[in-house]
């Protein structure tokens, strides 16, 4: 076999020269069953490459939440630290909510339905996570400190983190490291 690169070949085309007539189709055959394997591979997509693409996900919404500044708490009133915090989760949120989209819209891996179901039961909990930080950043611009309260044992009891550790996720779900 020789690749083609004279003027007017298809430059980079495996052409079947210098083999016996006899042999080129088997030559042939045997391209064809590898380009076969080739594509066949290319349509994959294994529980690795999802659990991969979730934890870049989620290091990188880490790695944003890390980048605001935290709500300063001393010094300031019971109304003043809720401003404060209600100001950085308005800030937070977006992130977190961007991150539970891209982790909704992952491809399912093509086996383990035990693996697919796993992943769903966590974005469906990272998306009542979200709504749970949305409730104590609505309940601290409202100066509502039972609220505070009653949003911060509910977010205590979110189950975010076994789920993720459960889909093979250690980026994500890692209490206090997407939210400080």
């Amino acid at each position: 076999m020789a690749r083609s690169s004279g003027p007017g070949s298809l430059a980079g085309v495996v052409v079947l020269r210098g083999l016996h007539p006899l042999s080129r189709p088997a030559a042939a055959c045997v391209l064809m069953v590898a380009a076969a394997a080739l594509l066949a591979g290319c349509g994959s997509y294994t529980k690795r490459d999802l659990v991969a693409q979730a934890n870049a996900i989620c290091a990188s919404t880490v790695r944003a939440t890390r980048a605001l500044a935290p709500p300063a708490f001393a010094g300031s009133s019971t109304a003043g630290e809720l401003h404060a915090l209600a100001d950085y989760l308005a800030r937070a949120l977006p992130l977190l909510r961007s991150e539970a989209r891209q982790l909704q819209a992952l491809r399912q891996p093509t086996e383990g339905r035990r693996q697919a179901a796993a992943l769903r039961r966590y974005v469906a909990a990272m998306a009542a996570s979200v709504s749970g930080f949305a409730a104590l950043q609505a309940a601290a611009a409202r100066d509502d400190a039972a609220g505070v309260a009653s949003a911060e044992r509910a977010l205590s009891a979110d189950p975010v983190a076994s789920l993720a550790a459960a889909s093979g996720l250690k980026s994500c779900g890692n209490p206090g490291a997407t939210i400080q």
